[in-house]
């Protein structure tokens, strides 16, 4: 009884360790009205956004200089465009981040392995080990 009192603790953490160290699986969005509507906006936004550019760059090509306004106006359909994508995201559900990150070395996005989920149990088995010696211990100095 006493060997499976102490067991029991050690054994809980250790599968909350695992728990919470296994990887998440993520369901795939249902793709809805909503998320139609917003990444078509988004589409149209971007094309826009790129046709703006490519008239202004049609113009420096041919010697033209483009005006305020029509530099303007290629900003606006660019912020346009940008704030229509991260609309489209937040309403799809993409909003996980892809790809590496631009700052410092690796990335959570990549997941984890099986030796860092290995090592993270070992500790917690280990420190479960240790509670149910130390608690034996001061059992049996009390007897």
């Amino acid at each position: 009884m006493r060997s499976i009192r102490y067991a029991l603790p050690a054994a809980a953490a250790l599968t909350v360790a695992l728990g919470f160290g296994a990887p998440i699986a993520h369901a795939a969005p249902q793709a809805s009205a909503a998320c139609d509507t917003a990444t078509t906006k988004a589409n149209q936004a971007q094309a826009d956004s790129d046709a703006a550019a490519a008239d202004l760059k049609k113009q420096e090509e041919a010697g033209g200089h483009p005006g305020k306004a029509e530099e303007d106006n290629a900003a606006s359909l660019a912020n346009a465009a940008a704030l229509a994508t991260t609309d489209a995201q937040r309403v799809c559900g993409n909003t996980s981040p892809v790809g590496p990150m631009k700052t410092g070395v690796g990335s959570t996005s990549e997941g984890s392995n099986a030796a860092s989920l290995a090592t993270g149990a070992g500790l917690v088995g280990a420190a479960g080990i240790g509670v149910m010696a130390l608690r034996r211990r001061r059992a049996d100095s009390q007897v």
